[in-house]
């Protein structure tokens, strides 16, 4: 065997070789993962479509629901406050009319009488009172601030809570829907604080923050957990949520043991003027 060594040029020209064998693996290898990249980038982005597309069908679905939830509300609260409001008023008008032919030794039938008329008062009172909650008139005629501000003094009344309403914005006015909607948070708060907080003291704040309105329903309860807040069975708070996503808003729920409970709602106010 011979043991010459190839020529310095034949050397070289290998070495070529193998330069542009290696540069068209790393090229091939560059183009692999540039491809592998450009193809998850695509991906992401159809993803990130679908998603935005989702939201926004959910959206209008949510939009869609609280629109028939108030419709229904409303047929509702003309039934109570024609039919059965209706019905009680004359059936205070009969009792009257039988005090009137009552005489005055008849004293258990008279008492009777008080005793009715007073229960039919009182229910004359609950109807009224039930109509107004699934249809509040007051936000057609004296607008949500004002609105707001007699809710928290009803609530007050009915429950011994002191309740507080603050707000900047004078006389300030939305549209209907996005009225309602805030309308029912605040109440749909309330409710949770009379039937859950074991509080004193609770406010009502309604501002305006820069581009958004506020609504903030805090009060001195017993507070609330993580757990209840991002459970999937607490039903109030997911319909606050609902109504706040509708107006591309956000709700926020906070609360620590012992010190109370604060909701927050965000809402651009560009989708509430």
């Amino acid at each position: 065997m011979s043991d010459r060594k190839p020529p310095y040029h034949e050397l070289k020209s290998k070495m070529k070789e193998a330069e542009a064998l290696i540069h068209v693996l790393r090229t091939h290898q560059v183009d692999a993962i540039v491809g592998e990249r450009h193809i998850m980038l695509v991906r992401l982005k159809q993803a990130e479509e679908k998603l935005k597309n989702s939201r926004d069908q959910l959206r209008a679905l949510a939009a869609r629901l609280q629109s028939i939830r108030e419709n229904e509300r409303a047929v509702i609260a003309r039934e109570i406050h024609d039919e059965f409001g209706q019905a009680l008023t004359s059936l205070q008008l009969g009792l009257s009319w039988i005090a009137r032919k009552v005489t005055p030794q008849q004293r258990p039938v008279q008492a009777k009488i008080r005793s009715l008329s007073a229960l039919v008062t009182t229910m004359i009172r609950s109807a009224k009172r039930i109509a107004v909650e699934l249809r509040p008139g007051a936000l057609d005629e004296l607008g949500l601030v004002k609105t707001l501000q007699s809710e928290a003094r009803e609530f007050e009344g009915h429950t011994g809570i002191r309740c507080r309403f603050e707000t900047n914005l004078g006389k300030a006015t939305f549209d209907r829907v996005g009225s309602v909607a805030i309308f029912r948070i605040a109440q749909a708060a309330l409710t949770n604080v009379a039937r859950h907080a074991h509080a004193s003291r609770a406010t009502i704040a309604l501002m305006k923050r820069n581009n958004d309105l506020m609504l903030t329903v805090n009060d001195n309860g017993k507070g609330t957990t993580k757990e209840l807040v991002h459970s999937h069975n607490s039903l109030g708070i997911i319909g606050m949520r609902e109504r706040a996503l509708v107006l591309d808003g956000t709700l926020t729920l906070r609360g620590s043991k012992g010190k109370g409970t604060t909701l927050t709602v965000r809402i651009p106010l560009s989708r509430i003027l």
